[in-house]
């Protein structure tokens, strides 16, 4: 571990921390009127805590899935009557930049859920390794995706117990295709056969004065580029997370195939596309195709149109037509003074019954393999086996220790690439460049 990137790390955690919940009005410390410190929920933390119990606590981002994890920890309690949980919820604008100011000050919560930032905090040596417990408790990680499972395995240790993942896929409205007298994409579609049928559907559009998109999608990293680097053979960081691939022509393409699609108005521009999501546009059917991950899937299944929604995998670019997968974890805090409550319930929020409730509320699909089957016949119209056949030869997002330095500056430069305020040979130059430094950074 390297102890001067542990200070830098905690030390600058707690001033953006002390920005952060100034402007929040201290709502996780002690304020300067010497008031009872609160917890996330607003109760006061003594009021939290249960007498004669082992008190810890588990923080969460997704006001959604809030209440199955309150009843999930519920069951929880009941199973294990001398551990008491106090569930916080932090908005994700609020998530990191609390958690690493509470990391600094030794107050972060127990159990928290982790992305793919995990790089950045195993380096900092705030997280506790679980590879003893799961071999004392003999886990079985095989039991869940792999591609799930190693993506919180950090320089050969378990940081984090699998929660739930997320593919990407297509999602396309029947009723359209048929009002337009085009032939629904079909499984081992190509990028060529999208666009194809794209050109119909333009044709027949404008030719009816209408006003919907052949082609939908959200410019941000997983829905839509990232998975389009990896189909045309690129990368975004080599294997050994050494250096950056945006300077790749494979790469270079997977943007222009973008602004492509932009400039033969098969999909709207970046001055729709940043105003209004892609899904939106989807959902009020003002779009025939749409690239989007499963974690809008419940919400494309309760439209009022979801009996015309048809799900598929995605069209097979240079390459291949891999999904990039992410997902959540649940991990421990090194500091916390109950490492054996976390780690249980670590254990029972990554177990079987914490999965089917998940999976029943259709919240999450399920890490666990064996969880998978309460998740598909929760929905009545959306076809979820879709997903899973996805995740089978999904692609990891790509992560390291300074995924939040490069990743940013990402996002702002891709953007200004949909604006056409640089070209795509232009803005993956700079990508290179500052994603570079950062990984260069790292050693």
């Amino acid at each position: 571990m390297n102890k001067k990137k542990v200070l830098g790390f905690t030390m600058a955690a707690v001033m953006a921390g002390a920005v952060m919940l100034a402007g929040c009005g201290g709502s996780t410390g002690t304020g300067g009127n010497n008031s009872t410190p609160k917890s996330e929920n607003g109760t006061s933390e003594a009021d939290s805590k249960e007498a004669g119990k082992v008190n810890i606590s588990f923080s969460l981002w997704d006001e959604v899935q809030k209440p199955v994890f309150d009843e999930i920890v519920a069951k929880f309690e009941e199973e294990h009557p001398d551990i008491h949980v106090d569930v916080q919820l932090t908005p994700w604008s609020q998530y990191w930049t609390k958690l690493d100011a509470a990391m600094g000050a030794d107050s972060a919560a127990d159990v928290f859920w982790m992305n793919t930032y995990l790089p950045k905090y195993a380096e900092a040596g705030v997280l506790e390794p679980l590879d003893s417990y799961i071999e004392k408790d003999t886990i079985q990680l095989s039991d869940y995706v792999d591609v799930v499972a190693r993506a919180y395995n950090y320089n050969e240790m378990q940081y984090c117990m699998p929660k739930g993942m997320d593919t990407v896929q297509v999602f396309y409205n029947k009723s359209i295709f048929d009002k337009y007298k085009v032939e629904q994409p079909k499984e081992g579609w190509t990028w060529d056969d999208m666009r194809a049928a794209a050109e119909q559907l333009k044709s027949q559009i404008t030719k009816q004065g209408s006003d919907e998109y052949p082609i939908l999608m959200e410019l941000d990293p997983q829905p839509s580029f990232f998975n389009f680097i990896a189909q045309n053979g690129g990368y975004v960081l080599s294997e050994d997370n050494k250096t950056a691939g945006f300077d790749q022509a494979e790469t270079i393409k997977a943007y222009q195939d973008i602004i492509d699609l932009m400039d033969q108005q098969l999909m709207p521009g970046s001055e729709v596309l940043s105003d209004t999501k892609g899904t939106d546009l989807f959902l009020s059917q003002k779009g025939a195709i749409l690239f989007m991950g499963s974690w809008k899937a419940a919400v494309l299944d309760e439209s009022s149109f979801a009996s015309d929604i048809g799900t598929i995998s995605m069209p097979k670019k240079d390459e291949n037509n891999h999904s990039v997968i992410g997902g959540l974890g649940f991990a421990m805090n090194a500091a916390s003074k109950e490492k054996d409550a976390a780690w249980e319930l670590i254990k029972y929020l990554s177990g079987e019954e914490s999965n089917k409730m998940q999976a029943e509320a259709k919240i999450d699909m399920p890490a666990l393999i064996s969880a998978q089957k309460y998740y598909t016949p929760n929905f009545k119209h959306v076809d979820a086996n879709v997903f899973f056949e996805a995740a089978k030869n999904g692609e990891l997002f790509p992560t390291s220790p300074s995924v939040a330095d490069w990743l940013p500056s990402v996002n702002e430069i891709s953007a200004k690439i949909f604006a056409k305020e640089l070209t795509p040979q232009e803005g993956c130059q700079q990508m290179q460049e500052v994603t570079q430094k950062a990984l260069d950074s790292e050693s």
